[in-house]
Parts: structure tokens; C-alpha cells; sequence
């Protein structure tokens, strides 16, 4: 029998710290709910359990991501609501001033409240803000950028990827430009007698022409009359029609005159296109023959028309094909307005400046304006991946949602000139009215369409979430019955091997009875 080392009391004691430790552990799990405490646990398990946390972590707030998503969504569509509501409203104007019925003030009146009508679908798609960024303004188009400067993009379709697009013009739009047959005869200090009096009309739009007025009276109110059927008068130097001119936008390409009497006599519209008429009539021969313009006397009018844009797909130089362009695509053109149509609903819309290809036009021919020469414009669009809104809707990297919503504004609606002073005119402009309702309708189906994908997105996060969830709650979460289960046989394992140490540490007391 020994005293110095008590080799029974060592044993015991290993089993009780061994026990002890056990029931700590047994404890920490009970008390925290957690499996796994710390890397000692189970380094590879809370490995993967510290990777899913931080996966949840990303899915919740992906998932408030895409909540601000429907947020920018709704704003959009609440201004889109409102622009609706006043293309409606300008329809139901536009068909009330096609009614003959009406006077010129009762179209005036129309008139005004159209431009106002204008003037807050800009301000609203200006103004219609999340975050202080515009939403329906064009801010969140994808960015196109053009070789031609005044080339704007109205509309590049999801399906046409980054790269470029090229397309030659062959032909400038024209105005619908009406040159008086002769040179005003009528001096400057002549005035209109009673014989010579009468009414001008243009495109359906009268304009009174009276006794005593002088040629500056009579010159003002047609330049006044044209300009409220949407066009533009002024004169030209006698001669200077017959020479071939050069597009041009302001003035047709022409050089106004500061002089009236001998001059030529100018009507245009403002606008391009085919669909453009400019009919000037007179019910007095002796007016119009003293104003130049003796053919509107005649049964036919003075009469002039407008022309599309012309254009056809670039081929690349090093491919041979269509530069950008499937060979399914087929190109058309309305004023200067150039659209690509492809399958599967693809549209690649852009506007060209009146003048980009320098085309020359003889006007003096009745009718439309004849090209007398000119040559082809190339104009390559470059289509890139910036400018849209991008909504970040998962965990990891690259799981984005870009909103790509084009501009809703007077020009991309093609509503910014209206004009209903005349039946012509307003029924042209019932035309673009429901030109733009359909244009309104797809920008608004294509933010409803986001938005029923987002609520699509929110419902896979929420299942993502569940799932990931219930996998780290298997790796990380203490079952409590098993534990407890196994806490109360570690508890009784630790009294026992309390209670066997403390016998073996009375052990060397009986050495005790040796040394009495």
C-alpha cells in the first residue's frame, strides 16, 4: 500500500473531468439551443453553417431589395396612370375639334388646353422620381450612342444585344412645302380693294383677307394662319425656288427674303413625312394671281406634299452582312422616324434630324417634292449595357434584375406638335393620339410584366430562404430530447465518478492501522 500516489483517486478523477467536460458541453448546448458553438465543435459543419448564415443573410435582404423594386415600379406606374388619363382626354379633344361645327376660337380653346395637356406629360415624366432619379423620363433606357449628331433613340428592344447597328439613309424626310406659281405683284403702299378681297384657306384653316388691308397685313396674316395649322410662312427671293435646295429644317433649306413685294411666297408644315399636306385654296382669282400664288384659285389648289425618310440596312465590310441587323429584320420609315422590325417583337426605333443626309429637293413640282440629288448618310447606333436600373435580387453576384423603361415624353409619344386648328388637322391628330395611347400601353404592360416578376422573385427568396434555413437549423440547432437525453446519463456518470474519488481518496487513511 502506497501513500505518496493514490493511482486510484488519479483514475477517478480523469473520469470525473472527462464527465465533467462532457456534461459542460451537454450543457452549453441546452442552454445556447445550439449544436455547434464554436469551430471546436465541428470545423467542417460550422464551416458550411457559417456559409448558409451568411446566405440567409443575403436572401432577406435581396428580398427588401426587390420590395424597393416594386416601389419604383408603382411609382412609375402611378405617373403613367396620370399620362394615360391625359392622352384619353386629348383623344376626346382631338375627335371634338374634327367637328366642323366648331369656330376658330372653339378650336383655339381645344388647342390651349392640348398644350397644356403637353406640357404636363413633360412635367410629370420629368418629375415622376424615386430616390430623386427620374423614372419615365428616358433615364432608365439602355444607353445608345450614334455616330450622327441629333440622332435620338426612341426604342431598342431587350433582344438587341451591345454592339453596333448601322443603317444608311438614303434619303432626308421633307416637309410638305407649297411654292406660290409667281411673285407677289402687290406694291407696298397698296391696299386690298373690295374686288381683290377674299379668303386663303390652308389645309382647312380660313384666313380673311379684307378691303384697306395693306401687303404687310395680308403677308402677317397668312404667316399667323400657317403657324396656327402647325406650319410656317415666309418669302423668298424671286428665282430663288428654281434652284435646288438643300434640306433644311427651320426654312426648308431656303434663304428668307426681307422684302415682300416680288417675292415668292412660302407655306410648309413643320413636320415630316408623307402623311404631310400642305392645300392652300382661294375662292378670288385676282388675290391669288396678286399674291403669286394663281393655282390655289384653281379647282385642284395649290397643293403640296411631304416625304418619308429612306433608308436600308449597312452591310459590314468584314462579315458581308447586315452590320448588327438578323437578315430577318425588315426596315420602314414614317417622316424621320426609322424603325427596324425583327421576330419575336424586337423594335429598334430611332428619329433623324430632317437634314442628316443633305438630300436636295426640287419643290416647284406639284405634289411631293421631287430629290433632284444628295448622297447616302451612314449612321451607326452603338447599343451598350448602361443606363438601366439594376435590381439586385439574390445572395451571390450577378443575380440582377435590369428595368429598362423607356421615356414617356411628348416626343417619344410623338404628341409635342398637335395641332386641331383645322378638321384636317385634328383628324391627323386623332392618328397620332392613338399612336401614342398604344405606345403608353406597352411601356405600362412592360412595368407591369416587371412587376409581376418581381412578385415571382420574392416568392422564390421567401422558398430559398425556408429551405436554406431548415438545412442550417439540422447542422446548427440542438435537438433538445436527444441532448437532454444524453445530459442526464453524463450527470449520473459525474455523481458516480464523485463518489467513487471521494472513496478512493479515504484509501491511504487505512494505511493508517498499519502504523498503530
Amino acid at each position: 500500500m502506497r501513500i505518496n500516489t493514490n493511482i486510484t483517486a488519479i483514475i477517478s478523477n480523469n473520469s470525473l473531468q472527462k464527465a465533467e467536460n462532457r456534461l459542460s458541453k451537454s450543457i452549453e448546448r441546452l442552454s445556447s439551443g445550439y449544436k455547434l458553438n464554436s469551430s471546436l465543435d465541428d470545423p467542417a459543419g460550422y464551416a458550411i453553417s457559417e456559409k448558409m448564415r451568411v446566405q440567409i443573410r443575403g436572401l432577406d435582404q435581396a428580398d427588401n431589395n426587390t420590395v424597393d423594386g416594386i416601389s419604383v415600379l408603382n411609382t412609375a406606374e402611378g405617373g403613367m396612370i396620370e399620362i394615360q388619363a391625359m392622352l384619353t382626354r386629348m383623344k376626346e379633344l382631338s375627335v371634338q375639334a374634327a367637328n366642323d361645327v366648331n369656330s376658330d376660337g372653339e378650336r383655339s380653346a381645344i388647342q390651349a388646353e392640348i398644350d397644356n395637356i403637353n406640357k404636363e406629360i413633360d412635367r410629370i415624366a420629368q418629375d415622376t422620381e424615386f430616390n430623386t432619379q427620374p423614372l419615365i423620363n428616358g433615364n432608365l433606357c439602355r444607353r445608345v450612342y450614334s455616330s450622327c449628331q441629333g440622332v435620338n433613340q426612341i426604342e431598342c428592344s431587350d433582344g438587341f444585344v451591345a454592339g453596333n447597328y448601322g443603317i444608311n439613309i438614303t434619303q432626308d424626310a421633307r416637309q410638305a412645302v407649297a411654292i406660290g406659281d409667281g411673285t407677289i405683284t402687290m406694291g407696298a403702299g397698296q391696299t386690298i380693294t373690295d374686288s381683290q378681297a377674299g379668303v386663303i384657306e390652308v389645309n382647312g384653316y380660313q384666313i380673311n383677307i379684307q378691303e384697306g388691308d395693306s401687303l404687310n397685313d395680308v403677308v402677317s396674316k397668312i404667316i399667323d394662319g400657317v403657324e396656327l395649322t402647325g406650319g410656317r410662312a415666309f418669302v423668298i427671293a424671286p428665282g430663288a425656288a428654281n434652284d435646288t435646295q438643300a434640306n433644311g429644317t427651320q426654312y426648308a433649306g431656303y434663304e428668307p427674303a426681307t422684302s415682300y413685294t416680288g417675292s415668292q411666297l412660302v407655306m410648309m408644315t413643320k413636320q415630316y413625312g408623307k402623311d404631310q399636306e400642305m392645300i392652300v385654296t382661294c375662292d378670288n382669282p385676282q388675290l391669288a394671281a396678286l399674291l403669286g400664288i394663281s393655282s390655289a384659285a384653281s379647282k385642284d389648289g395649290l397643293y403640296a406634299a411631304g416625304c418619308d425618310a429612306q433608308a436600308e440596312f449597312m452591310t459590314d465590310l468584314a462579315t458581308g452582312k447586315r452590320m448588327g441587323f438578323a437578315d430577318s429584320a425588315v426596315i420602314s420609315s414614317k417622316g424621320t422616324k426609322i424603325t427596324v422590325k425583327d421576330v419575336n417583337n424586337k423594335t429598334f426605333t430611332f428619329d433623324i434630324p430632317g437634314n442628316v443626309a443633305g438630300t436636295k429637293f426640287n419643290d416647284i413640282v406639284k405634289g411631293q417634292s421631287v430629290m433632284t440629288g444628295g448622297s447616302a448618310k451612314e449612321i451607326i447606333q452603338e447599343v451598350t449595357d448602361v443606363g438601366t436600373m439594376s435590381i439586385h435580387v439574390g445572395a451571390n453576384e450577378y443575380q440582377t434584375i435590369l428595368l429598362d423603361i423607356p421615356a414617356v415624353t411628348t416626343y417619344a409619344l410623338g404628341t409635342q406638335n398637335i395641332n386641331v386648328m383645322t378638321g384636317k388637322t385634328a383628324g391627323k391628330s386623332i392618328e397620332i393620339v392613338d399612336e401614342a395611347v398604344s405606345y403608353a400601353n406597352a411601356v405600362r404592360s412592360k412595368i407591369g410584366a416587371y412587376q409581376n416578376r418581381f412578385d415571382h422573385t420574392r416568392e422564390n427568396l421567401a422558398t430559398s430562404t425556408e429551405n436554406i434555413t431548415s438545412a442550417m437549423s439540422s447542422t446548427t440547432d440542438t435537438d433538445m430530447a436527444e441532448e437532454m437525453t444524453e445530459y442526464t446519463s453524463i450527470n449520473v456518470l459525474a455523481q458516480a465518478a464523485t463518489s467513487i474519488l471521494a472513496q478512493a481518496n479515504e484509501r491511504p487513511s487505512t494505511v493508517l492501522q498499519l502504523l498503530q
